[in-house]
């Protein structure tokens, strides 16, 4: 089956300067590779995906976010048949650094030939637009709640020197109402600062924050800055972006979650997706697990020689109180 590259070159100029410097390298690894090159965020590729067995994105994380939400009705027509595959255009990317994918070019081809991967879970979001209507959006990464999307970067790269070039008492006003509800139960309301959905371990164009990389994730994690104290704020930052994180309610709100709705009415509530501002709360938020398969040596590393035996070995947990666990007994010879 063929291969199929979609270049993001028409949209931003530091993926045509990666392309024209690596392309020639790069097709000459594949047998009768397809090329396409998008013009807009919604276009798809005049081909049928029953005839492609990999399809490589070659971008930035904001990029992925838009092609995969376009090519995924088409990707789950033919489910389980397509494989995707991340070239990013830097050595920034938060998607590649989740999925433990290397930096360099001509290891992750060398990757993407040996077609080894893992199912990867993404996150449906409904939510508000920029019309003020309802809308939806599949979420590979993170969500950003409650910061203005120009200030983004800016914030998650240097968070303390923009907290401190804010006017004190406009820093004070800029206070946000917000409803967190799993499953039907209230689980925070009152105001916060600004909120992080992360599958990943690195908010997109930002600090790493989670320690563990994306493999058999179950649930994603949800954190969430309440405090207007100055005081507060400069506790909290350090435990968040060294991935110490616990519950310290009311400063912090940490849970590990597999559903998620936010009510909140203001203009101020902002969503940024994957690094796109998709539109603002309120919204719901609910795991898809193994929602497509990607190239990546996760399992590789997770699934080392000798595990059998490690497990063989392993004691069964006694339960609390008096109840006994009777396991299964084992044949003579065999493990």
């Amino acid at each position: 089956m063929s291969c199929l590259f979609v270049v993001n070159i028409l949209l931003s100029a530091r993926t045509a300067r990666f392309w024209r410097k690596n392309r020639l390298r790069i097709l000459e690894q594949f047998e009768s590779p397809i090329v396409f090159y998008p013009e807009s965020a919604s276009d798809l590729p005049p081909v049928d995906l029953k005839e492609i067995g990999t399809i490589v994105f070659i971008g930035n994380d904001t990029f992925f976010h838009w092609v995969v939400n376009g090519f995924y009705q088409l990707l789950t027509e033919n489910f389980n048949r397509n494989i995707l595959a991340f070239i990013p255009d830097s050595r920034s990317s938060a998607l590649t650094d989740g999925l433990g994918l290397p930096t360099r070019t001509h290891k992750a081809i060398e990757l993407i030939k040996r077609k080894r991967t893992i199912p990867m879970d993404l996150v449906r979001c409904h939510y508000i637009d920029h019309h003020g209507l309802p809308a939806s959006q599949l979420v590979l990464n993170d969500v950003i709640i409650g910061l203005p999307p120009l200030k983004v970067p800016r914030v998650m790269e240097n968070m303390f020197q923009w907290i401190r070039s804010i006017p004190f008492p406009r820093f004070r006003k800029n206070n946000k109402a917000i409803s967190l509800l799993h499953e039907g139960e209230l689980l925070y309301k009152g105001e916060y600062f600004f909120g992080i959905l992360l599958l990943g371990r690195r908010v997109t164009g930002g600090p790493k924050i989670i320690r563990r990389k994306r493999i058999n994730l179950a649930k994603f994690d949800y954190i969430q800055l309440n405090t207007h104290s100055m005081k507060s704020i400069t506790a909290v930052l350090p435990d968040l972006l060294s991935g110490r994180l616990e519950d310290r309610e009311p400063d912090l709100f940490y849970r590990k979650l597999n559903e998620l709705e936010i009510k909140g009415v203001s203009k101020n509530n902002k969503l940024v997706a994957d690094g796109a501002h998709i539109g603002r709360l309120p919204a719901s938020f609910t795991l898809l697990p193994k929602a497509v398969r990607v190239i990546s040596p996760l399992l590789a590393a997770k699934v080392k020689a000798g595990w059998k035996e490690k497990l063989a070995s392993a004691k069964v947990p006694k339960p609390v109180g008096n109840r006994e666990i009777v396991d299964c007994p084992r044949e003579s010879g065999k493990r």
